[in-house]
């Protein structure tokens, strides 16, 4: 009893500690910004739309120095695989907002289906401390998504292989692989990839000619161990039908 109760106060003072925390790294994320704040909300997310649409006018969805040769990575460059436009699509004609509100929807359901400890809730806000994590979140990074797909997959959806849509982060990709449905997801990838079969050659070229490789999103690793928190600190699994109700009901809301 007394462990127990021990285990709750450095939990609690943890997570007050990790949320007081968490103020001073998003001030310093915005002010260290070269774009300032309002240049940094719906960066990146500008640059994927801008690349949609010039795709779907007969454009290339990579830019000409990206299959050149080797190239410094700079703004408008594009390292997603193919795949990844099937995400960025729709947003072409939806609310821009919601490709925020919609991911961060997403992993608050699958936190409170899973209930974490304190402790396990201080150290998903851990994840959000570094100030490149709370950059890539403001430009609308497509890695936001990532995670939303992650934290469902430790919820017990086959969601792991979407994770793979931001391929440098494969690994975090495999929550769910032993499952059938996971393969499943993952056949129905390859099969969406095959309409775009010419663009996978110009995105191998444009990652192993960018100066990041295959490496480049190592910056994204601490936003992809929140799920990871999540799903090791839970104190109640649910099933997967109760977390995709839960999911729905609150997407519903939104």
């Amino acid at each position: 009893m007394r462990h127990a109760i021990r285990d709750r106060r450095v939990g609690t003072l943890l997570l007050v500690v990790a949320l007081t925390a968490l103020v001073v790294p998003w001030v310093v994320a915005v002010a260290t910004s070269p774009a300032g704040v309002f240049g940094l909300i719906g960066f990146d997310f500008d640059i994927y739309l801008r690349a949609t649409s010039r795709w779907l006018a007969g454009g290339g969805f990579y830019l000409p120095h990206q299959l050149a040769g080797p190239y410094a990575i700079t703004n408008g460059d594009v390292l997603y695989p193919p795949t990844a436009i099937y995400l960025f699509l729709p947003f072409l004609v939806l609310p821009g907002l919601l490709w925020w509100l919609l991911p961060i929807e997403i992993c608050a359901a699958v936190t409170m289906r899973l209930r974490p400890t304190r402790l396990g809730l201080a150290g998903m806000t851990a994840c959000l401390l570094p100030p490149i994590v709370i950059q890539e979140v403001l430009k609308g990074n497509p890695v936001i998504w990532a995670a939303a797909f992650e934290m469902l997959a430790v919820a017990g959806l086959p969601t792991g292989p979407l994770v793979a849509l931001k391929a440098s982060l494969f690994p975090f990709a495999l929550v769910g692989v032993r499952r059938r449905s996971w393969w499943a997801v993952a056949g129905l990838m390859l099969l969406a990839t095959l309409p775009l079969a010419g663009l996978v050659a110009d995105w191998l070229t444009s990652v192993l000619n960018s100066s990041g490789g295959l490496l480049y999103s190592v910056k994204d690793v601490p936003l992809l161990l929140l799920p990871v928190a999540a799903g090791i600190a839970r104190t109640r699994p649910r099933p997967v039908r109760a977390a995709a109700s839960n999911v729905a009901a609150l997407l519903g809301s939104a």
